[in-house]
C-alpha cells in the first residue's frame, strides 16, 4: 500500500520545489526520488521499480561546470558533450538493468550490483563531483579576473550565486563521502539511517532554489572571443617593440577623464577601445603595464576621485545620488569600492573632511596684543 507519511512528504516537497529551478537541480532532485518512493512504500508495492534510473550522480559535476561556463560565455565549449559521456554510459547500464525481468533483476542485484558495481558508482560519482568542483572554481577565478580587466562595474557582478552553487555542491560531496565512508568502514547504515543525509540534501536543494530565484534576473557580462579594432587588428597581436605603454596609458586615461566616459554605468574595455580607435588588448596593456592598474581599478579610481572632490567642495548632495551620477550602479558597489580605495566608508570620509576643514572656535578673533 502506498502511503506518503511525514518522511517521504518532507523529501517530496523539497524535490518538487527543486525541480522548478533548473536541469542541474533536477538531477539533484532525482537523487532524492528513490528515498521519496522508498519511504512511501512504492518499492514494496511495485518491486519492478528497482534500477529505475533516478540516480544520475555522474551528471551532477559536468552539468555544474557546463552551467557555469554557459552563464558567462555566449556558447558552450567545443565538444562539451564528452563531459556527459560517463553519465550516459551509467544511464544506459541502469536502463538495461531496469528492463530485466524481476527475477533476473533481483539475482543481478544480489550477485553483481551491490558487491561490485554500486561501490564503483559511489566512488566514480564522488570523484567526478570533486574534479568538476575544482574545474568550476578555476573557471570562476578566471571569470573574476576577466571582469577586472574588461568591466568597470565588476563589483556588480560578484554576485554570490556562483559561489552559492559551488558551496552547495561541495557540501553535497562532503555529506555523501562522510555517510558512505561511515557505512563502509564503521557500521553499515540502513535505509532509515540515511534519512538525515537526504534531509540535508533537501535543505541544499531548497537553498539553491531560493538563491536561483533571487538572482534569476541578473545578466552576467559575457566573455567573448578576441575582437578586431577599426584597422582590423586582433586583440591577440604581440606587443609592439618599443611601445611606451606608460605614455599610452597616461594619454588614454586623460582622454577618458576629459571625455567623462567614466561616468557611464557599465562602461567596458570594448567601449573604451572603440572610442580610442584601438583594440582591447592594447588598452589593457596600457593600463596594466603602463599604469599598474587593471581597467576596473582605473575607471573606479576616477569615479572615487570625482566624488571626493565634490565632498571636499562641501557638496550637500546625498551620497547615493552622487555615486549614481559618477557611474556606480548601486550603493553596495560604491561603498565597497570607496572603502577599498580610501580605507573608510563614504560617510566616514565626508565626516572626516568636514572635521578637518572646520575652523576651531576663536580663529576669527582679533589678533593678539602687540600685533597690528
Amino acid at each position: 500500500m502506498i502511503r506518503f507519511g511525514p518522511w517521504s512528504t518532507t523529501l517530496g516537497l523539497a524535490a518538487g520545489f527543486g525541480a522548478l529551478v533548473a536541469l542541474l537541480l533536477l538531477v539533484a532532485v532525482l537523487r532524492l526520488m528513490p528515498y521519496v518512493l522508498g519511504f512511501a512504500g512504492a518499492y514494496d508495492a511495485w518491486p519492478w521499480l528497482s534500477f529505475a534510473p533516478f540516480d544520475l550522480r555522474l551528471a551532477v559535476g559536468p552539468l555544474l561546470y557546463l552551467y557555469l561556463r554557459r552563464l558567462v560565455t555566449p556558447a558552450l565549449p567545443p565538444r562539451w558533450g564528452w563531459h556527459l559521456l560517463p553519465a550516459a554510459i551509467d544511464l544506459v547500464y541502469m536502463l538495461w538493468a531496469f528492463a530485466l525481468p524481476l527475477e533476473q533483476k533481483n539475482a543481478w542485484d544480489a550477485a553483481v550490483q551491490r558487491p561490485w558495481i554500486s561501490p564503483l558508482q559511489d566512488a566514480a560519482g564522488g570523484l567526478s563531483l570533486a574534479v568538476y568542483l575544482l574545474l568550476s572554481l578555476r573557471w570562476r577565478q578566471r571569470y573574476l579576473a576577466w571582469l577586472r580587466e574588461h568591466v568597470s562595474d565588476a563589483e556588480e557582478h560578484r554576485q554570490p550565486w556562483i559561489a552559492s552553487v559551488l558551496l552547495a555542491l561541495g557540501l553535497w560531496l562532503a555529506l555523501s563521502a562522510g555517510f558512505d565512508l561511515y557505512s563502509r568502514w564503521l557500521a553499515p547504515l540502513t535505509y532509515y539511517d540515511r534519512f538525515p543525509q537526504y534531509l540535508a540534501f533537501s535543505a541544499i536543494i531548497l537553498w539553491l532554489g531560493l538563491e536561483g530565484w533571487r538572482y534569476t534576473g541578473h545578466r552576467f557580462p559575457q566573455m567573448r572571443a578576441p575582437q578586431q579594432d577599426s584597422l582590423g587588428r586582433l586583440d591577440t597581436l604581440p606587443q609592439p617593440v618599443g611601445r611606451d605603454w606608460q605614455a599610452a596609458g597616461t594619454a588614454w586615461r586623460e582622454q577618458i577623464r576629459l571625455g567623462g566616459w567614466w561616468q557611464q554605468p557599465g562602461l567596458t574595455l570594448a567601449d573604451v577601445a572603440h572610442r580610442l580607435g584601438t583594440n582591447e588588448s592594447y588598452v589593457s596593456r596600457a593600463f596594466n603595464l603602463g599604469l599598474g592598474q587593471n581597467f576596473n581599478a582605473a575607471i573606479n579610481a576616477m569615479r572615487v576621485e570625482a566624488i571626493q572632490s565634490r565632498m571636499m567642495r562641501d557638496d550637500a548632495t546625498d551620497l547615493l545620488t552622487m555615486a549614481l551620477a559618477c557611474g556606480f550602479a548601486s550603493k553596495a558597489s560604491f561603498n565597497r569600492v570607496f572603502h577599498e580605495r580610501t580605507g573608510m566608508s563614504p560617510s566616514a570620509w565626508r565626516t572626516a573632511q568636514i572635521t578637518k576643514t572646520a575652523r576651531p572656535p576663536g580663529t576669527e578673533a582679533t589678533p593678539p596684543a602687540g600685533r597690528a
